[in-house]
């Protein structure tokens, strides 16, 4: 996006507003529920919200979308955290509160559009659409139609498809961003032909069942010098300065490039594995990424490889194309031979490198081995086994079939 001086003021201007109304909302839940001992749902604040608007000059100068938005972020951190309570009293994490709001949501209305076409009683039919957020121009740039604000010039870098439901403004140390969620209809899914399996690491960011590796950029560890540079000059200058803005705002740029790396190595990634690999099943591991960055020796290289992106996209490609993505159980993948199914009897440190049975003679690298015991698994799965199976029935069956 590309919004003027004047709309950028505006714009920051309703994002202290949104900060303000959600840290608001917290206290008031918070408040209402040690002294009387109830929960503040959202419809409540809602109906204050309403009395507010009516009451104050600054409330009814946002869009009220905006402000509708920003208390269901707050009731969805608030149901989040009663769930948390219930699962592990000791680790709740009451919601937070905001510093800032850097993004602000509008849903996309329907309204009733006549349309003819000839029937049988009628030439003429009323069906029910969302507006089209996005006006085109012949020009470089299209517009982008903001609740009391205007059209805002923005270049989108790939056609509008589906039914658009809501638009989401995001400000980011680069620049204004319009992220459009759209509605489009189920892919069926194919049948499944070419699987392929593959196991996440940090020596490699993966090795898939094939024997293919994936070198691991480390995309943080590179950033890490000019990281420290950056961090240093900003600490030098004084607090609230021109210049330490200035600074803060290059470190901000610094942060947002590495993730933007990250990010676009990681859709290359998948895209590669299911399209120009022609495979139609990914299979992977059911890791737990959050305990395992508890390791203090490994925290900040799987904090670096992102294996939960890489999960996520992985499942979200496979729903959009109407592909296949499974994960399994990973308990002694890599412990496990994957040609006679026993295990090893000592178990193998992260150090050991190559997988060596002791039954058969096999040798194998080792993620190579525990990605053909992850495939093995899926297979016993596609077959209609059980989900949780220890990798030496696996072996059996799927020989055996």
């Amino acid at each position: 996006m590309y919004p003027t001086q004047e709309q950028e003021t505006t714009l920051e201007r309703w994002l202290d507003h949104l900060c303000e109304l959600q840290n608001s909302a917290r206290h008031n839940r918070l408040v209402a529920y040690e002294t009387e001992g109830v929960f503040v749902s959202l419809s409540d604040q809602q109906s204050l919200l309403k009395t507010a608007r009516e009451t104050y000059d600054d409330f009814r100068e946002v869009p009220q979308d905006f402000q509708n938005h920003a208390l269901r972020r707050n009731d969805k951190a608030f149901t989040a955290f009663r769930k948390r309570c219930k699962e592990n009293p000791v680790k709740k994490g009451y919601p937070r509160y905001k510093k800032r709001v850097r993004s602000l949501t509008w849903s996309l209305r329907k309204y009733t559009k006549v349309v003819r076409k000839k029937t049988k009683d009628t030439d003429k039919q009323t069906i029910r659409v969302r507006e089209n957020p996005i006006i085109e121009t012949d020009f470089r740039h299209n517009r982008l139609k903001v609740p009391k604000l205007g059209d805002v010039k923005i270049r989108m870098h790939r056609p509008l498809q589906g039914d658009p439901k809501e638009v989401t403004i995001v400000k980011k140390a680069s620049g204004w961003y319009a992220h459009i969620v759209s509605e489009i209809p189920d892919t069926p899914k194919v049948e499944p032909t070419a699987a392929v399996a593959v196991d996440v690491g940090t020596t490699h960011y993966l090795t898939t069942s094939e024997g293919e590796t994936e070198d691991n950029p480390r995309w943080y560890r590179q950033a890490e010098g000019l990281l420290r540079k950056h961090s240093k000059d900003f600490s030098r200058k004084k607090k609230g300065s021109n210049r330490g803005k200035k600074q803060q705002h290059k470190l901000a740029l610094h942060h947002e490039r590495t993730t933007n790396r990250r990010k676009d190595f990681i859709g290359k990634l998948v895209y590669k594995l299911y399209h120009h690999k022609e495979n139609n099943v990914l299979v992977a591991e059911d890791l737990r990424v959050s305990n395992m960055v508890k390791n203090k020796h490994l925290s900040k290289s799987i904090s670096d490889a992102s294996w939960g992106i890489f999960f996520k996209w992985c499942a979200d490609i496979a729903e959009r194309d109407g592909l296949h993505f499974h994960k399994v159980d990973p308990n002694n993948t890599s412990q496990t031979c994957s040609c006679c199914g026993k295990k090893s009897p000592k178990k193998l440190s992260l150090s050991v490198r190559t997988f060596n049975c002791q039954s058969c003679g096999t040798s194998l690298d080792r993620d190579h081995n525990a990605a053909i015991n992850i495939l093995l698994r899926a297979a016993c799965v596609h077959r209609g086994e059980r989900w949780v199976t220890n990798l030496y029935e696996t072996r059996n069956l799927s020989v055996d079939r």
